[in-house]
């Protein structure tokens, strides 16, 4: 996905409207396997703002994924934001590390490896098919959302086990 910066070079021209889709299967992120559903979508501006090119993107996607609590697969919707100040990449010069700079070659913007970088930012720590799942019995492995089971578990700290000897059982 390239964008032609070329119409910047008319001082007339205030803003550029981007939109489109980046078609994209899947992430594997440190094991967590990610699919999308459809592409993901992006619509915004580039514009000019005291002799510097500025860009606000508005990303939307939608994913699917294994709960971390009770593995069932879910559906999600995401949103998030790319914003920066558009810098031109010579060789010569060593790119700074600040986080608002995006860089272009010539007259052209690749926006697609900065869209990826978002998407996986924007993505939570801790995938959850809802805020109060159960997860899995951690004896017999029956997923607590659909049903309880007849397991007995015992959250004992080992340090206090011996305690637990003081008071017999009658």
């Amino acid at each position: 996905m390239c964008i032609d910066l070329s119409g910047f070079h008319d001082e007339t021209v205030m803003s550029l409207h981007i939109e489109g889709e980046l078609h994209k299967d899947s992430l594997n992120i440190d094991g967590r396997k990610i699919k999308f559903i459809e592409p993901i979508k992006y619509k915004g501006e580039i514009y000019r703002a005291q002799g510097e090119k500025l860009i606000h993107i508005l990303i939307n996607y939608k994913y699917e994924e294994a709960c971390g609590r009770c593995l069932e697969s879910f559906i999600n919707e995401r949103d998030t934001v790319l914003s920066g100040r558009l810098v031109e990449e010579v060789d010569d010069i060593t790119q700074d590390e600040e986080d608002d700079l995006i860089y272009y070659v010539g007259e052209k913007l690749d926006l697609t490896e900065d869209i990826m970088s978002m998407v996986i930012l924007s993505l939570p720590m801790k995938p959850l098919c809802d805020e109060e799942c159960k997860g899995l019995c951690p004896k017999c492995g029956t997923n607590l959302n659909k049903g309880k089971c007849n397991c007995i578990v015992e959250n004992i700290d080992p340090r206090f086990a011996v305690l637990k000897d003081f008071f017999p059982k009658e």
